[in-house]
């Protein structure tokens, strides 16, 4: 199957590096929209609050973020050797 098709069938898996004020609300808004996203960051204690549903980012609801992790359409983690599990990858670091 090409990226294409896996875009518009919503089977497409997003990474997100970086979960600040850009990369949060954009996977949030990839899960609303029933993409499987996972999250990428070295900061343990927002991976910790992510995978609890605790929001940080004034840009996103308790309610979509907390939606989008019990329907476990975004997971957040420490982890970069998942990189190899997504179809895309999204860069929202500091520059």
């Amino acid at each position: 199957m090409t990226f294409e098709e896996k875009v518009q069938n919503k089977t497409a898996k997003i990474g997100i590096l970086g979960l600040g004020y850009v990369g949060l609300p954009l996977g949030v808004e990839f899960a609303k929209n029933n993409f499987a996203v996972i999250g990428f960051d070295v900061d343990r204690e927002k991976i910790e609050k992510l995978q609890k549903g605790q929001n940080y980012i004034d840009d996103v609801t308790d309610a979509e973020l907390q939606n989008a992790v019990e329907n476990k359409k975004l997971t957040a983690t420490t982890d970069f050797s998942q990189l190899s599990e997504v179809d895309v990858i999204f860069i929202c670091v500091p520059t």
